[in-house]
């Protein structure tokens, strides 16, 4: 069946984000007395959400939370973010679009910094629904987020294809028994993808194009 959607990850696939998630995660790190870590090594533990990554980078468990809602307040007040659009996404979402391409976005960020996100970085992409996560429930690599977004725009998962730069993104897609398309321009190798299960690859954004309407073909 042609795909007639492609949900997107956001951090890694569509944004360069690292430029923001780094100091964000030393500034607390510093508030409660830890070292900071250097931009490597935060960008390792990116993609399965910021609770995940707080707890890899040194903050303990009784903190997380707090640390995780601060981190996720400081993405929706940033007042000048220097993330970035990757090469050739804006003309990668345009070139769907004008095919009649449906497309979403799911992330492992928190809600309110995924629309501050989108509204910032991505404010001209018709994107039918975006969907991040809950404090204390990643939306990734359960399925579960998934599987209400696919019901909620009434979407067949024969129709859909995902793209990610992420294990997270992997091991969700074949939770929700879709198609996934893993992005090499991320924050993950080849290497470590395949590791995770992927084999279909995509080394830049027209790939992603070129690949969904040829299925329609």
């Amino acid at each position: 069946m042609p795909y007639n959607t492609v949900i997107f990850d956001l951090d890694g696939t569509l944004l360069n984000t690292i430029p923001d998630i780094v100091p964000s995660v030393n500034s607390i790190l510093r508030r409660i007395g830890l070292p900071e870590k250097t931009r490597e090594q935060v960008q390792a533990q990116v993609g399965y959400g910021v609770e995940y990554l707080l707890k890899n980078v040194g903050v303990s468990d009784n903190l997380v939370t707090e640390a995780s809602l601060e981190m996720g307040r400081g993405f929706a007040e940033m007042k000048n973010s220097k993330a970035l659009l990757y090469p050739g996404v804006a003309e990668m979402i345009e070139k769907l679009s004008a095919r009649g391409i449906g497309m979403l976005v799911l992330s492992n960020k928190l809600q309110n910094g995924v629309d501050k996100s989108v509204s910032d970085h991505l404010n001209f992409a018709a994107f039918r629904g975006t969907r991040g996560s809950l404090p204390g429930k990643p939306a990734k690599p359960t399925a579960d987020v998934l599987l209400e977004m696919l019901a909620e725009f009434t979407i067949s998962s024969e129709s859909v294809l995902f793209v990610g730069d992420g294990e997270a993104d992997v091991l969700t897609s074949e939770a929700a028994g879709i198609a996934c398309m893993s992005v090499l321009w991320g924050f993950r190798t080849k290497e470590q993808l395949e590791a995770a299960g992927a084999e279909l690859f995509a080394e830049t954004p027209e790939d992603v194009v070129r690949f969904v309407l040829q299925q329609g073909q």
